[in-house]
This record gives structure tokens, sequence and C-alpha cells, in this order.
């Protein structure tokens, strides 16, 4: 009985070793938006200046050639909107969202991730929400269509 006891405590301990890697993260600070043709429901690419509030996002962000982007959420607030402009065309697009802190180990970052995602408001003609967490295994938060 005391050898199992050792054992235990043996394994707990080892079991509580601190993360050497902190890549190790699965959580993401941003949401992936994808971008499809309405009629055909294909991958479709876009070229938008994309900002939010009064913040315009710079040049490379998101290429002409894009069918997706990775958009910042806010993590103080509980919304956050972007505008989408193109020469002949203007979207909106507010998302409601959590934020859930981590700390995975004292000598990394903390963790941000959102959970929660919701629309509040949109311009596009269509959207759906298939990851309503950001997190690296999820490929898309938000699928827009026009």
């Amino acid at each position: 009985m005391k050898k199992l006891g050792i054992i235990l405590f043996a394994l707990v301990v080892l079991s509580c070793q601190d993360i050497e890697d902190c890549r190790t993260d699965d959580n993401l600070d941003v949401m992936i938006v994808r971008f499809y043709d309405i009629e055909t429901k294909q991958s479709k690419k876009v070229g938008f200046t994309i900002g939010s509030g009064n913040y315009i996002y710079g040049e490379g962000f998101f290429s002409e050639d894009s069918t997706a982007v990775a958009l910042p959420l806010s993590p103080s607030d509980d919304a956050t909107s972007f505008f989408f402009l193109t020469d002949t065309s203007s979207h909106e697009l507010e998302m409601s969202h959590e934020v859930e802190f981590s700390i995975f180990d004292p000598k990394c970052d903390p963790s941000i991730t959102f959970i929660n995602l919701d629309t509040i408001r949109y311009t596009f003609d269509s959207l759906s929400i298939p990851g309503t967490v950001t997190n690296i295994q999820l490929d898309t938060n938000v699928k827009i269509y026009f």
C-alpha cells in the first residue's frame, strides 16, 4: 500500500511539470473569415480594404487574391465591428464574443481565446458561423457569402 502511495505521488509530481514550449497553446486571438460566392458556394477571391473603428488594417494584411482573412477581435470589449470596402461596394460585420484568458506557465504570455462568437449585424448577403471558438484546430470561424 505504501508503494502505491509513492507511485501515485510520483505520477502527480511528474504530471505537474512546467510547460517548456509556449507554442503548445491552441488558442487564437483572431477569427478566421472565409469568403464564398453566393450562387456557386465556391471559395471566392476578394480584395477588400478592411478596418475596425477608425483603424484601417495595413497593406499586406489582406491581399487581393485572398479567400480568407484573420481578423483581430477586441479583448477589452464584448463586440468588434469591421468594415470591408472596395471601389464599388461596402459591407459591415459586427461580432459579439466573450473572452477567456489562460496562463499555462508563468514564462509564457497570457493566452486569449474568444468564445461564443455570434453576429450582431452584417450587410453581406448571407453568413454562417461554423466555429464559435477561436482555436488553431478550426480553419474557419465565419463563412461570408456574397
